[in-house]
């Protein structure tokens, strides 16, 4: 049994082959472009039960992708303290990645965090420090100025 629409087959489910669309709208006065490759999509649904839904996709401006945070988590990591650090590392990626797929609210969100990790780590690391040193030099027989 076969069918024009659909190649059913007894063993085999309904395939339907189709091609996507993306039709950039931000242009006023020239023809829409199609658009490839594109990171978000829109969906614009109309109130009419019966018109198509409208698929509109555009790349986010690299100049508005959030810093991510994940080079300065690195030497957070190295310098200062390791927990703090590769928090702000692992957020720092999620909010790449997000930036990647095209979810700028997610990856805004996600920078956010990592920066919070960020200096967390940093004021733990710097506290640590004044700590370590503090100690050495009141309490260590090894401290300068003590026989």
């Amino acid at each position: 049994m076969q069918n024009n629409e659909y190649n059913v087959t007894q063993n085999q489910a309904p395939t339907i082959e189709h091609t996507e669309i993306h039709v950039d709208l931000k242009r006023k006065g020239e023809h829409p472009t199609i658009n490839t490759g594109s990171h978000s999509v829109q969906y614009n649904n109309t109130s009419d039960p019966g018109q198509p839904t409208i698929v509109v996709q555009t790349k986010p401006d690299p100049k508005d992708k959030p810093k991510d945070y994940v080079v300065t988590s690195c030497f957070v990591i190295l310098l200062c303290n390791f927990a703090f650090g590769l928090l702000g590392w692992h957020y720092g990626l999620k909010a790449n990645y997000a930036w990647q797929l095209g979810d700028e609210v997610e990856s805004r969100s996600k920078a956010k965090k990592a920066k919070i990790f960020v200096i967390v780590g940093i004021l733990v690391g710097i506290a640590t420090y004044v700590l370590a040193l503090a100690l050495f030099f009141t309490l260590s027989p090894l401290a300068p100025g003590r026989h």
